[in-house]
């Protein structure tokens, strides 16, 4: 029997979530100095404004931060909120794989890919950026996850998930090329998606993907509807709005199973029809941007993908998609046997 089988769970719940502090400090370090090229492994912690290293009782996870009242212990300059939401979410995302997983290998990896899933989310909500060591880094976890049969799926489905899934991104980006001129999704996603699918499979990836969009649309949706009323964008604020209520309207006809031919059959071609709306009026968008951002920079000769994106990137399809992805993927790692089962009573 272990020693530690004999300890009281709240007590190793709370030595795990000591242990997610203190990672959550490190992956800080890693996301910041990630995005900034600096070294995060032999550079002791500094002060980002005046340059002072840190002194050891600065750096205690979460406490530091309150006992300095947020601010810098040489200059008093105030310390990023960041620190200490990122410190506490990843002890509580430890303390609840722990707590459903127990202090298994299978646990172990999960907090591995969990902290990977959080690096991404923050670089691209940061800077707009995926750094594709970060993304390697999540294939390559992914991949040894279902050597170790950990996932519940074969290292063939893995690599095959993993590859269809950038394959699959890459080409829905890559449309946007035909009709507006632009990716649809920054190539960081595809990257993203490849890791997701190493290590949920092709049926994890399709439902982390549905989600992902459904999370978008909660986050994305009300701000950029608001927006577009500021800019006096009406056709494209209302299409939003339109947009939103499909959504909305689709989860309530499922949940209260109205699903009769006659009133299914009117429904799917009044969606069909607001949707048509929608994006016609999104599209035209997307050129009025274009045709802006080519004036303004006719005298440049090149022009790369991130310039592309990033022209068009207050338009609900090209906002950054990295932490919708990141957030479906959190929810599936603990509940995607649940949500497996209600699309099977849903379907049936």
């Amino acid at each position: 029997m272990s020693s530690l089988s004999i300890l009281p769970i709240w007590l190793i719940a709370t030595y795990v979530f000591l242990f997610g502090l203190c990672i959550g400090s490190f992956l800080n370090v890693v996301i910041l100095r990630g995005l900034s090229g600096e070294d995060f492994v032999l550079q002791r912690s500094k002060c980002p404004k005046c340059g002072n290293k840190l002194k050891w009782y600065m750096n205690i996870p979460l406490l530091s931060y309150i006992f300095l009242k947020g601010k810098c212990g040489f200059c008093k300059t105030r310390i990023s909120i960041q620190y200490p939401i990122i410190e506490l979410l990843t002890a509580l995302l430890f303390m609840s794989v722990y707590i459903k997983f127990g202090l298994t290998l299978k646990a172990f990896f999960l907090i591995i890919i969990i902290s990977t899933f959080i690096v991404l989310a923050m670089t691209d909500i940061l800077e707009t950026v995926i750094l594709t060591n970060h993304a390697y880094f999540l294939i390559a976890t992914g991949l040894i996850y279902s050597v170790l049969s950990l996932s519940g799926i074969t290292i063939k489905e893995s690599i095959l998930a993993g590859i269809a899934g950038f394959v699959i991104f890459e080409i829905i980006s890559r449309l946007g090329y035909f009709f507006a001129g632009m990716r649809i999704f920054g190539e960081g996603d595809s990257y993203i998606t490849a890791g997701i699918g190493a290590v949920f499979g092709f049926k994890g990836l399709v439902i982390v993907v549905a989600l992902s969009f459904l999370i978008q649309s909660a986050l994305a949706l009300p701000i950029i509807t608001i927006n577009a009323f500021k800019d006096k964008k009406t056709k494209l604020g209302i299409s939003y709005i339109l947009v939103t209520i499909s959504i909305i309207y689709i989860i309530l006809t499922n949940a209260l199973n109205l699903t009769s031919s006659n009133f299914y059959t009117v429904s799917v071609l009044i969606m069909a029809g607001i949707l048509i709306y929608c994006l016609k009026n999104v599209i035209a968008e997307i050129h009025s941007k274009k045709k802006l951002f080519e004036a303004e920079n006719s005298g440049n000769e090149t022009k790369n993908d991130d310039e592309e994106f990033e022209k068009g990137k207050n338009i609900f399809l090209l906002m950054p998609f990295g932490p919708a992805l990141i957030i479906a993927s959190v929810i599936c790692i603990f509940y995607l046997a649940e949500i497996k089962n209600i699309l099977k009573s849903v379907i049936i």
